[in-house]
C-alpha cells in the first residue's frame, strides 16, 4: 500500500536500503582488520556464546542500517538544536564564541584534544539542548519481568511494556529548576559560575539523551566528537543570527498545546525526529 499511496517515501527507502546494504558489503569485505577497530570490526568479530556462530549477511546489513541512521539524524537535530537556542540566546551565543576564540589560535587547532574538551560551556550549551530538545524524545520502553513491577504505587504485570519519555524526564523540575529555559551554565562544575549548582548532581542523575546503562547508545562518543568539533569550528570562523523574519523552528501560539514555547526547538517524535528550521545567517568574523 506504501508504494500505492506514498510511492516518493517508499522509492526513498528503497534506495536508503540498497545504500546500507551497499555500505555493509564493503565493510565486509574488509574483514577484521586490527588497525581498523570501528563498530563493525566488533560485529564481525562476535559469536554467539552458545553455537559459536558470528552474524549473518542479513544481521550485518540490519546493523548498518541501525548505525547509519543513528548516527546521522540524531546527531543533525542536536546540531541544529543548538544554533537554534544560542541564536535565541545572545548572552550564551557570546560567551560561547569568546570561549572558542580565547582557546584556539586557529581554526585547525580545533580537533578532539585537552584544549577542546577544556571547552566546559561548549559542552554545557551542547547537553542543556540535548536536554531541551532530546534528539530522541520518546520513552525507550522495557518489557516487565516475571513477577510484575511496582511503579510508584501501581503494579504492573509481566509482559508489559513501560516506559518515561526522555522528554519528560528532562522537563522535571525535581531534577531540573526552570525546565523550559534554556540555561547552560546549570552543567558547569564552577559553583560560582553555575547558578544552580547545588541542583547539579540531580541534573546529571536523571540526564540521558543517549539512555544509560549497556543498552546505551554506543555511539554516544562520536556524537560528541562531531558536535563539538563542528560548532567550535563554525563559531570560531563565523558569527551568526537568526534570519530576520524567520521563526522557522520555534514554537507558536497557533500551534498544539505544549508547542507555544517560542524559545524552544520544535521537533517531531518518529522514534528519532523531524525538524525544520532554524533560518540563520552566517557572517565572516572580522
Amino acid at each position: 500500500m506504501d508504494k500505492l499511496f506514498f510511492h516518493k517515501i517508499a522509492g526513498q527507502r528503497a534506495q536508503y536500503m540498497q545504500y546500507s546494504k551497499a555500505q555493509a558489503m564493503e565493510r565486509t569485505k574488509l574483514g577484521v582488520d586490527a588497525d581498523r577497530r570501528d563498530f563493525f570490526y566488533y560485529l564481525l568479530n562476535a559469536k554467539d556464546s552458545e553455537t559459536g556462530k558470528g552474524f549473518s549477511m542479513d544481521e550485518l546489513w540490519g546493523e548498518s542500517n541501525l548505525l547509519i541512521i543513528a548516527g546521522s539524524d540524531t546527531t543533525s537535530t542536536a546540531m541544529a538544536g543548538t544554533f537554534f537556542y544560542l541564536a535565541h540566546n545572545a548572552t550564551a551565543l557570546h560567551k560561547l564564541i569568546r570561549e572558542i576564540r580565547d582557546t584556539f589560535a586557529h581554526v585547525e587547532e580545533i580537533v578532539m584534544g585537552a584544549k577542546l574538551s577544556g571547552c566546559s560551556f561548549l559542552r554545557a550549551c551542547i547537553d542543556e539542548t540535548m536536554r531541551m530538545t532530546p534528539p530522541v524524545a520518546g520513552a525507550l520502553p522495557r518489557e516487565v519481568l516475571t513477577g510484575g513491577l511496582d511503579i510508584d504505587g501501581h503494579h504492573i504485570p509481566a509482559g508489559v511494556d513501560v516506559g518515561v519519555p526522555i522528554y519528560a524526564i528532562h522537563h522535571n523540575a525535581d531534577y531540573f529548576p526552570q525546565p523550559f529555559d534554556y540555561v547552560p551554565e546549570r552543567w558547569l562544575a564552577d559553583a560560582a559560575a553555575n547558578p544552580l549548582h547545588s541542583r547539579l548532581a540531580d541534573a546529571q542523575s536523571a540526564y540521558n539523551p543517549f539512555s544509560i546503562g549497556p543498552r546505551g547508545c554506543i555511539g554516544k562518543g562520536l556524537a560528541y566528537v562531531e558536535l563539538t568539533v563542528t560548532i567550535a569550528r563554525v563559531l570560531y570562523l563565523y558569527d551568526l543570527r537568526l534570519a530576520p523574519g524567520t521563526r522557522l523552528g520555534a514554537g507558536s501560539s497557533d500551534l498544539e498545546v505544549g508547542r507555544t514555547r517560542a524559545t524552544e526547538y520544535q521537533i517531531q517524535d518518529v522514534f528519532a525526529s523531524k525538524k525544520d528550521g532554524p533560518v540563520l545567517q552566517f557572517r565572516a568574523k572580522g
